[in-house]
């Protein structure tokens, strides 16, 4: 500062040149740190606020993709395909023939009612054919005490005449093998009973 006794004190215009150049290199400073908070590049959420560290984004960045393939999946909606009844989708259907067979397997019309019986029939045969291999296959020991092999050719041919009998083709069946009497016929409640009986007189039913 110079003393002017008319002015008072006047600031020295080298201190003032100083103080100038301190507050623009402060701001300098400030704007790329404040740029680059605003900046679209830079996730605030990424960033430690406590160390200043960026997190890593990649799981959020799967997650986004995961968001957009579902956003992207095409929805299928379930349709009759006897009445043409189309119904929301209750779930991810994979194709619009998925879709179609949950909704026919739901619709009340005649024709969707018929395709439902068949469904349930086919569910029940499945069933019982898997019921009458594993008999048979318990069977095997019994058989095989009595010096018969219930395999090959043999477990093929009894199982296809017990197909027939769960069909209704045939009402039963009586086969004689070797020193074996089988019987294939069916019970009350549409069961399927299979008897083993040996030459002396042992009998295994189920």
């Amino acid at each position: 500062m110079k003393n002017n006794p008319l002015n008072g004190y006047q600031p020295d215009d080298e201190l003032v040149a100083v103080a100038d150049a301190q507050e623009h290199e402060i701001e300098h400073v400030q704007k790329p740190a404040a740029n680059a908070a605003q900046s679209p590049e830079t996730d605030a959420a990424t960033v430690d606020p406590d160390t200043g560290e960026i997190i890593d984004t990649t799981d959020g960045a799967a997650a986004h993709d995961d968001d957009t393939d579902a956003a992207e999946r095409p929805i299928h909606y379930p349709t009759c395909r006897f009445c043409g009844k189309q119904t929301i989708p209750v779930a991810p259907y994979k194709s619009d023939a998925d879709a179609d067979e949950a909704a026919t397997l739901k619709c009340d019309c005649f024709d969707a009612r018929r395709y439902q019986d068949e469904v349930e029939r086919k569910r029940k045969r499945d069933e019982n054919i898997k019921k009458l291999r594993q008999r048979l296959c318990d069977f095997s020991d019994y058989t095989a005490a009595r010096n018969m092999e219930l395999a090959g050719e043999l477990y093929d041919f009894l199982l296809n005449v017990g197909i027939n009998v769960l069909d209704a083709n045939i009402a039963g069946a009586t086969i004689k093998v070797g020193r074996f009497t089988v019987k294939f016929s069916v019970g009350n409640k549409s069961a399927l009973s299979i008897a083993f009986t040996y030459s002396d007189g042992a009998k295994l039913e189920v």
